[in-house]
């Protein structure tokens, strides 16, 4: 349900019970987690343009900020104005992850919401990003499940349990979260324990005193009564949350040998694709191989051709 708080404070849905309270005049901007269909065939200028809340006079000056912002301003030898020409599916999906945060901040959020900022960029895209967030004078919410990120920058979280359908709020970073769930645990767990010996003693003395009659069976039944608020007073355990079914990928039966042999890639030298030969790679049953590098190199483009058999 993160993502799904995020569209209620947006306006995007609109809640059934109780009620979302913000400030008359606060601006909220939302970066998606992934590039609405619909802006992908525009270019750069007009994909701004959309979000931008300023005049015309001043959008150049603005994409030049944010852009700057998220670490993708173009090479000092390509023309600012052509390159806000290309269009944005031509760029990479970390390229594009860059863009949806810049669409965001264009608009000059008082509050801005991010959900899982960091999918789709690589190393250098994330210490950007977290730099931005540390010095941001504005009032984010993040949903992302990246510990080292967020121990950087926050102050607070909000944790969706899944199980109990409530919502903790802890003071500190993720750490500091994690360290107080677990004094939590420990503390039900002791508790629980103790509940368990003293129902278990009521239970033993409800047991004697049933057997002997009289006024002994009113006692045997109090005792009984009061196990048996005990055992509605023991807490549940917290359950780690498994939102991921189990799944299996199947393997095609009776392929064996290489499967898939790398002898040469293409590579772009001053704006020319140039074949380059590679050390020999080879792939079979069981065997993994990372593709590893910055946003834009060619690693998607790369499987793709694979995948559609366009590699030469």
């Amino acid at each position: 349900g993160k993502s799904t708080i995020f569209k209620l404070i947006t306006g995007e849905l609109k809640a059934k019970e109780g009620r979302i309270l913000i400030t008359a005049g606060k601006h909220i901007a939302i970066a998606k987690q992934v590039m609405p269909a619909e802006d992908k065939d525009m270019n750069l200028y007009d994909y701004f343009r959309k979000y931008s809340r300023s005049d015309a006079h001043n959008i150049d000056r603005d994409i030049q900020e944010v852009l700057d912002a998220v670490n993708f301003m173009p090479p000092k030898t390509v023309n600012f104005q052509e390159f806000l020409k290309r269009i944005v599916k031509s760029f990479s999906g970390g390229q594009q992850a860059r863009l949806l945060l810049a669409s965001s901040l264009i608009q000059k959020p008082d509050i801005l919401l991010l959900d899982e900022p960091t999918n789709n960029l690589d190393t250098d895209g994330i210490w950007h990003m977290t730099q931005f967030l540390q010095n941001y004078e504005g009032t984010v919410l993040v949903i992302s499940h990246d510990a080292e990120f967020l121990n950087a920058f926050t102050d607070g979280i909000l944790y969706l349990d899944v199980f109990t359908r409530k919502v903790e709020q802890f003071v500190g970073n993720y750490d500091d979260a994690l360290a107080e769930v677990e004094r939590k645990m420990e503390s039900q767990n002791r508790e629980n324990a103790r509940l368990e010996k003293e129902i278990q003693a009521a239970k033993d003395q409800s047991n004697q005193f049933a057997h002997k009659g009289g006024k002994l069976r009113a006692v045997a039944k109090k005792l009984a009564e009061k196990a048996e608020e005990m055992e509605g007073q023991i807490g549940e355990t917290r359950r780690e949350d498994k939102t991921i079914r189990d799944f299996s990928i199947p393997l095609q039966e009776g392929i064996g040998g290489t499967i898939i042999e790398i002898t040469s890639v293409q590579v772009i030298r001053h704006h020319e694709a140039t074949e380059m030969p590679v050390n020999d790679i080879s792939l079979g049953k069981n065997r993994h191989l990372l593709l590893s590098g910055p946003n834009g190199i060619g690693k998607t483009t790369l499987l793709e051709s694979i995948a559609n058999g366009t590699a030469k």
